[in-house]
């Protein structure tokens, strides 16, 4: 009950709103159970007149009338103005937790984005957010609060009324939540099984469709297709038996809720016939009897509803409790404008304690200089790239940019200053205009232009219909390896970084692409500090500092021509591209 907690917590934060909503259902309540007292003061006038053979005045009955009607009328005014409120509140709740929790995840360490499924994270705080919503207006706003405050009325009317008629009112109600519970709790664990299952089945069709080319170039679609067949078997078979539990707590709360009914009419006809009550305080009692019983019909429901929302919304404060690796220390100011270079000084990161990445990195790149990142995958070339963007801290040393410690600066200031062009530009489901504006949004159709046109996109995009205006698709889809590439170098122009990432992307791309390219990058390096990860040696020859990278150390340094006659590694390198 962890999550309902928190959910109550974060409800109590506005208790005006729930002060006011509990007047406001109040109201609705009392206006609800006066109807019913009406009816009875009609119901004994009649039987009084009738046996008397006196004629009641049709004056009494318009009146009574009227009055049902006006309690009715301000019932449901109140009860609607009560959901209204009710409604804007949870919504505005519920937004703003789905909120909370999506920054949270936008604001998480790279290696958790590696660690998850993106698809199943934003899956579950659109859940959880919705679980809230559930809990909230639904099962507490409409069917626990509303009935229990109609419950305590009722019971508190008829105690004064008639103690004995208020008791058998209240005393099923404690013995059918003993029934209903334990059986609530079942169905909510095979509803939770078969959910676990439905949500693997899910992610592992999604993963088959994906791939879908690849299933069919190795003729597995009936494989594929049986495996589904199983695994949706396991989830409706847990399914299956919820379902049996539901059908037993129909019949137990049916059965708990007749009995109730069938003594109130029982003892009440007693009363009546004994002339401790009258007729109409007999169809008082039956009236209100079914008033108090009618939600309990929905109760076993609820109660699965209610774990099984409480399951969702637990999995979004999960989400909500993630704690950032990376944060901004108390006094972190703004990093100052780039300008002499970046230092490295005795850096040590590592993944997990059993195995450092980097070890003791120490290296000073001077700014307006390239510099090429060489080695084998897995050498340490991409984690010294984000300890400088501050995907992660490092475990021992600093990073220096002008002589500022990474560390006490904003990371926003810091990346301000630095684009990244990767191997595989990752572009919106937006419009080209708006990928290429993505890191300054402010920019202006002319210098969106221009940026492109630096880039060598222009042209190609002019071509499309619709130019800067076209949807790319998801990931660029719409868009070939080279085109996505040139609108990712026009984006990091646009931008006008300081310091330049370039996870060189060029090896993929036919020799046409390749070319583009390459003059794009161009124009992109000329005047910055740029960093480039690289894959394919021809590429970096003319670099001004090359850095070998071997199990975590930088093993070389220098120009290409000092490498390749001084550093074995990078001359191995060297021979078996250009041997291929």
């Amino acid at each position: 009950m962890n999550a309902l907690r928190r959910i109550l917590q974060e409800t109590l934060k506005a208790k005006k709103t729930i002060v006011w909503l509990a007047f406001l259902m109040l109201l609705a309540a009392g206006f609800d159970i006066s109807s019913p007292f009406i009816a009875q003061r009609l119901i004994d006038q009649l039987v009084s007149a009738f046996s008397l053979k006196q004629i009641i005045p049709l004056s009494v009955v318009i009146i009574a009338a009227l009055g049902i009607f006006a309690v009715t009328v301000l019932a449901r005014l109140f009860d609607t103005w009560y959901d209204y409120r009710l409604f804007t509140f949870v919504t505005k709740l519920e937004d703003e937790l789905r909120f909370q929790a999506y920054q949270r995840y936008l604001s998480l360490h790279v290696l958790y984005h590696h660690e998850v499924n993106s698809g199943q994270i934003i899956g579950r705080i659109d859940r959880g957010a919705s679980g809230v919503y559930e809990i909230l207006r639904d099962i507490v706003g409409k069917f626990i609060a509303q009935p229990a405050f109609i419950v305590l009325l009722i019971a508190g009317v008829l105690f004064m009324k008639d103690p004995i008629m208020g008791a058998l009112i209240l005393i099923p109600l404690p013995i059918f939540v003993a029934v209903i519970v334990p059986l609530a709790g079942r169905i909510y664990e095979k509803e939770k099984k078969a959910h676990d299952l439905f949500e693997e089945f899910n992610r592992e069709e999604y993963d088959v469709a994906a791939n879908v080319l690849t299933v069919k170039h190795f003729s597995q679609e009936s494989r594929e297709t049986a495996k589904q067949r199983i695994m949706r078997a396991a989830g409706r078979a847990y399914q299956y038996e919820a379902e049996r539990y539901w059908k037993v707590s129909e019949v137990l709360q049916a059965a708990v809720a007749t009995i109730g009914r069938v003594a109130v009419i029982i003892v009440g006809g007693y009363f009546t016939i004994t002339g401790r009550s009258s007729v109409g305080e007999f169809v008082l009692y039956v009236t209100l009897q079914n008033m108090a019983y009618q939600p309990l019909w929905q109760l076993s429901v609820l109660f699965a509803i209610l774990r099984r929302s409480l399951a969702r919304a637990e999995r979004l404060f999960r989400v909500l409790d993630e704690e950032p690796k990376v944060v901004d220390s108390p006094e972190a100011f703004g990093l100052t404008l780039f300008k002499r270079g970046i230092e490295f000084q005795n850096v040590s990161f590592s993944y997990r304690k059993e195995r450092e990445v980097l070890r003791e990195i120490s290296v000073v790149i001077p700014a307006g200089r390239m510099v090429a990142l060489v080695g084998r995958s897995g050498s340490g070339k991409s984690t010294f790239v984000n300890l400088l963007l501050r995907s992660f801290d490092p475990q021992s040393g600093q990073i220096l940019l002008d002589g500022q410690d990474v560390l006490r600066v904003t990371q926003k200031s810091l990346r301000d200053q630095m684009a990244i062009v990767s191997q595989e530009v990752d572009l919106f489901s937006r419009t080209v205009g708006e990928n290429i504006a993505y890191g300054k949004p402010d920019a202006t159709p002319h210098e969106i232009a221009q940026a492109a046109k630096l880039a060598y996109a222009h042209d190609f995009i002019m071509k499309i219909p619709e130019g800067y205006q076209a949807m790319v698709g998801a990931r660029g889809v719409k868009l070939s390896g080279g085109e996505r590439q040139r609108i990712g170098i026009a984006r990091a122009i646009l931008r006008n970084p300081r310091i330049l990432i370039l996870d060189e992307a060029t090896s993929h791309l036919d020799t046409e692409s390749e070319r583009m390219v390459q003059r794009a990058t161009q124009h992109l390096t000329e005047g910055r500090t740029t960093i480039v990860i690289a894959h394919r040696l021809s590429t970096i020859l003319h670099a001004d500092k090359i850095l070998v990278f071997d199990r975590g150390r930088i093993v070389g340094e220098g120009r290409h021509e000092e490498l390749l006659k001084s550093n074995e590694i990078y001359s191995r390198l060297y021979r078996l591209q250009f041997e291929e």
